[in-house]
């Protein structure tokens, strides 16, 4: 929480404490049963508002790093200014979104959430673990896991299409639903569901190479024209523009055909397991010491 209060040069503070909550997220609704009654509910939308405040802050982060890469491999001096005023836009857009990053890590500790969630989960941890673990608890994870499994297969259709992008990056969430209610319950199996959890992981990450570079797609025409406008604006003329235009077009270009190339990469892969059964055969790992119960 420090970290991202003072927003300094480590940008991977407000990423571990968005994943955090996320984890969080997905952990409490798993387990209300076992929380004081109507708590879970409030802790929860504590924490979403967390995760919702830190989102717009860490796309620009992650936009201006990616930006700043690119940037710094550039060897044509003609693309640079385009280039490097869109780097000013976004670092603008970031340094305005830091107060209300910091307002919401205000209201959250004000809310004694934490220190609350902590008493409760220590009170818990405190009892039996109950070895061998019951049929009860192998059932609430068939019954937790099942449903994430199905959401994420169901965008087997989207996969095949490039051009569904709000389906791409929806199966993506679903990925990350699937793989925190995984990491919740691979104790409790041989091997801890290694294979899905490293591949599931794979598929988030291709998938979300390819959200990003469906951002920039839908984000850098609208930026180029309001730069124009801006321009002609301030100065009455567009020559100015004409410096900036090549190194944001060319930029562009650069995201365009970086999604066909992800996006290559993540049909091969997943046409590979889908070949083999391999999430199909997830359902069976899982469903597997139910089975095995029940003789």
């Amino acid at each position: 929480m420090e970290g991202v209060r003072t927003a300094g040069a480590d940008i991977e503070h407000i990423h571990r404490m968005r994943v955090a909550t996320r984890r969080l997220r997905a952990a409490l609704p798993l387990f209300a049963a076992c929380l004081p009654a109507k708590r879970g509910k409030a802790w929860e939308g504590e924490i979403r508002q967390i995760t919702r405040a830190l989102g717009a802050a860490r796309d620009a982060d992650v936009q201006i790093d990616t930006l700043l890469r690119y940037y710094r491999t550039l060897e044509d001096p003609t693309l640079k200014p385009g280039v490097a005023r869109l780097l000013l836009r976004l670092r603008q857009q970031r340094a305005g979104l830091q107060p209300g990053v910091v307002a919401a890590l205000d209201r959250f500790s004000l809310s004694q959430t934490l220190p609350a969630m902590r008493e409760a989960l220590l009170a818990l941890g405190s009892m039996e673990a109950g070895l061998p673990f019951s049929r009860a608890l192998y059932q609430h994870a068939d019954e937790s896991i099942e449903p994430r499994l199905s959401e994420f297969l169901s965008y087997d259709e989207a996969v095949r299409r490039p051009e569904m992008v709000a389906e791409l990056h929806a199966m993506r969430i679903a990925a990350k639903r699937l793989r925190y209610t995984l990491e919740t319950f691979a104790p409790l199996y041989a091997g801890g569901l290694k294979q899905w959890l490293t591949s599931i992981r794979e598929v988030q990450e291709m998938l979300g190479n390819i959200h990003d570079c469906d951002v920039w797609g839908s984000f850098l025409p609208v930026f180029i024209e309001e730069e124009r406008a801006r321009t002609l604006g301030f100065y009455g003329t567009l020559r100015p523009f004409r410096r900036l235009e090549p190194g944001l077009q060319a930029y562009l270009a650069d995201r365009k055909a970086l999604r066909e190339r992800h996006y290559a990469g993540f049909i091969a892969a997943w046409e590979a397991w889908q070949r083999k059964g391999f999430w199909l055969e997830l359902g069976r790992a899982v469903q597997a010491p139910l089975q095995r119960l029940h003789g």
